[in-house]
């Protein structure tokens, strides 16, 4: 990604917001920490969800009238919302927002939202990198929420002020679009913070004394497992593996099915299948599920079994099952998950270890799990189109015994693809044993997918686009569409 220079007269945005955060020193000029630690004595602007003055109004008076805008704004360097308030504007639609912890930055309208938290809103605490909901704002006004947050050994409500809050980009997007910001509904003149005392102790005091001494690194985050057919040893390693999760207050998911109830349509006595985007989506089967906010998947190396390929057709991280072994054994949490991506496997056609396409970010807040296929990161290589998949083999088989049909032990990994299909973008998948079973004409669908290339049936039309699933397959882990097969 290319990004752009700063500009002159602004201090130039890097990434030490972060560092301002997570590694408090004490220096002349205050830093982020010190500055939202005096957010209990010194509280924002009072938030204004009422439409401002134009900008361009001339009469100074009637601007000192108005409070200038406060504002959650985007800082790219790490992809979240903080609380800001806009200085002036700049060229075009951007302005100068200067963030509470006296860094500052030209953000775009489109990335700015009225500084009005509501209940039920999530949020991250800058200092401990724990989320939380919002479940209080009568403060609001005086600069401050009630949030509430479950570190996996307890709950707790604290007051935190708005500064020392940041707002995941995707949670954003889902939930805060009735908040955005026009040119008319801006003030760009700051006038002074007002200095008052507040009697209650600042969150992150009481935050710190509590419940950071017990935190469960892996609280409400979920595990899918899987190994190599290379590995030694199997059952002890993920016994291993499992007793790391549970330690760390993590929850094991024994299959995708389980959180993403993988059910089609069948019909013609079983021979053909029928799904569409809409019946994928973050249903648990199981109450341990519910309160799941993240989910990754492990594994001892990048492989092709289908949990692995769901996975990354999701664009949920695979990571090598080290990371929470070795986080157990050293009795250390790893809250950095980024290091231990797995590559997300061989490309043939580039003859290559690709690396995953992921969201660096993924896991700040539940939209990622519960609207998991708004996914914008993942590479939906069959975003939009219909794929019939050709075979006796494909068709995955329904359920039994009061088991759902998916991923679990009773159903072949081929029988899998057609989910896979679905994950990766289609926007409806068939599965049909033969071709006369198909609802419709070979040409109508956008992808005929057989198992193997010796399955291409003989005599078929120039406009029906034939792929197997092996071309399937490296497509996904080389993040591309590749050159078709030849028949």
């Amino acid at each position: 990604m290319d990004v752009g220079p700063a500009p002159a007269e602004i201090k130039a945005p890097s990434s030490r917001k972060r560092r301002r955060i997570e590694d408090v020193k004490p220096v002349r000029v205050p830093s982020k920490a010190s500055t939202r630690s005096k957010a209990a004595d010194t509280p924002a602007p009072a938030t204004r969800v009422g439409k401002r003055l134009r900008h361009t109004v001339s009469t100074g008076r009637a601007l000192a009238a108005q409070p200038a805008t406060r504002v959650f704004a985007l800082w790219r360097q790490d992809g979240h919302y903080y609380a800001g308030t806009v200085h002036s504007l700049q060229t075009g639609t951007k302005y100068l927002i200067k963030f509470d912890d006296e860094t500052e930055d030209h953000v775009d309208v489109a990335m700015l939202r009225r500084c009005e938290l509501r209940v039920g809103d999530g949020v991250i605490l800058c200092h401990g990198n724990l989320r939380g909901t919002v479940v209080g704002i009568s403060r609001m006004q005086s600069g401050s929420v009630s949030v509430e947050v479950d570190d996996g050994s307890d709950t707790i409500s604290s007051d935190y002020a708005i500064s020392d809050l940041r707002i995941a980009s995707r949670a954003i997007q889902s939930h805060w679009k009735d908040r955005t910001l026009t040119a008319d509904s801006i003030v760009t003149i700051i006038r002074p913070k007002s200095l008052r005392t507040t009697p209650s102790p600042s969150g992150m005091s009481l935050m710190s004394t509590t419940s950071l001494k017990n935190k469960k690194p892996f609280a409400r985050t979920g595990f899918v497992v899987t190994l190599t057919v290379r590995t030694k040893h199997p059952e002890k390693m993920k016994d291993s593996v499992m007793l790391a999760i549970k330690h760390n207050g993590g929850t094991v998911i024994d299959d995708w099915s389980s959180i993403f109830p993988m059910e089609g349509t069948h019909s013609q006595s079983n021979k053909r299948w029928i799904a569409s985007q809409e019946n994928f989506k973050f249903k648990p089967t199981k109450p341990e599920f519910e309160g799941l906010e993240r989910v990754f998947l492990l594994a001892d190396d990048y492989n092709q079994k289908p949990k692995f390929l769901v996975a990354l057709a999701l664009g949920i991280p695979c990571l090598s099952n080290e990371w929470i072994r070795d986080d157990y054994l050293d009795k250390q949490t790893s809250p950095d998950w980024q290091p231990a991506l797995l590559p997300a496997g061989f490309s043939e056609a580039l003859s290559a270890r690709v690396s995953q396409l992921v969201d660096l970010d993924w896991g700040n807040c539940k939209e990622h799990l519960t609207d998991i296929m708004s996914n914008t990161v993942a590479s939906k290589l069959f975003s939009g189109k219909t794929v019939l998949c050709l075979g006796s083999d494909l068709v995955p088989l329904p359920s039994r015994g009061g088991r759902k049909g998916g991923l679990d032990a009773t159903q072949d990994a081929s029988r899998v693809v057609p989910w896979i299909m679905i994950c990766m973008g289609a926007s409806r998948v068939e599965a049909a044993t033969e071709v006369k079973f198909a609802s419709k004409d070979l040409p109508a669908y956008d992808y005929v997918v057989v198992k193997e290339a010796t399955d291409f049936p003989e005599d078929l039309q120039d406009d029906v686009t034939l792929v197997h699933v092996p071309w399937v397959k490296d497509c996904l882990i080389s993040g591309r569409l590749l050159a078709l097969p030849s028949r």
